[in-house]
């Protein structure tokens, strides 16, 4: 529920961006005073007594799940403004951000690509693989990752025909030398070696795999575009950690072994 200056103003503006009005109150007089309106499976409601946003954040935000998110998007971003365009996000969803005419943030929201693809790799699901690849526009990194996590060969050569390049095979030795802590200022990753794998984690959050790309670079395996960690090493030891995300790095010392 949404407090607004103005219930009719409100329900008339959410209709142009394709929500309706499943019911509404105190049409008497110069307009509404609450009303509900729906988009999909979702409801909100507005009711009077309420002001605009005249800061950057509310307390409360409108968070939308829905589809065809780039399609929505098309429609809407000369009707609204815009505070981010279309974009995925480490936590595995496709997002827009917009204002509404009270200056609330609403934000529409999609599942991946990335994340749909590595759900159906997970599935074994073949043809699901196979349509996501055939209409999607996806890096080789990501294709990578897939295939890291598939056990089907069948899904391996689809994986392989879009342009997915077989992890990078490093020696378990070599992986074990990178365990430890690395540090600087206030940030400390931990990074483990388990399975035969490597996992970092930074403070409290649950490690991530680590999908190697060649012998010292590695990025993070059920994450898309998360960014990179390069090991340097010394007497074949790892004597630090450099965390790229696009063009920003992160040089981290190591402080201590695993």
């Amino acid at each position: 529920m949404f407090h607004v200056p103005d219930v009719l103003a409100t329900v008339e503006w959410y209709q142009t961006i394709g929500f309706t009005v499943d019911d509404s109150y105190g049409n008497e007089g110069d307009g509404l005073s609450f009303a509900v309106l729906s988009f999909g499976d979702s409801q909100i409601m507005f009711s009077q007594g309420g002001s605009t946003s005249t800061s950057r954040r509310r307390e409360v935000d409108l968070y939308v799940y829905t589809e065809g998110i780039d399609q929505l998007y098309d429609q809407l971003k000369e009707k609204v403004d815009i505070i981010e365009e279309p974009h995925d996000t480490f936590y595995g969803m496709r997002e827009f951000l917009f204002r509404d005419l009270n200056r609330f943030w609403i934000t529409f929201a999609q599942v991946s690509v990335f994340i749909r693809l590595m759900q159906n790799v997970q599935e074994n699901n073949v043809e699901g693989v196979r349509k996501i690849v055939v209409q999607e526009k996806l890096k080789p990194e990501t294709l990578t990752s897939a295939m890291a996590a598939c056990t089907s060969p069948e899904i391996e050569d689809v994986l392989k025909s879009a342009g997915a390049i077989p992890p990078a095979k490093v020696d378990p030795g070599k992986l074990e030398s990178y365990a430890g802590r690395y540090s600087r200022d206030n940030l400390e990753v931990k990074v483990t070696f388990e399975n035969q794998s490597l996992f970092a984690a930074s403070g409290r959050q649950q490690p991530l795999r680590l999908l190697a790309l060649t012998e010292t670079t590695f990025t993070p395996m059920y994450l898309d575009d998360f960014g990179k960690f390069t090991f340097t090493t010394e007497d074949g030891k790892g004597i630090g950690c450099t965390l790229y995300e696009g063009s920003h790095a992160i040089h981290l010392q190591r402080i201590a072994t695993e």
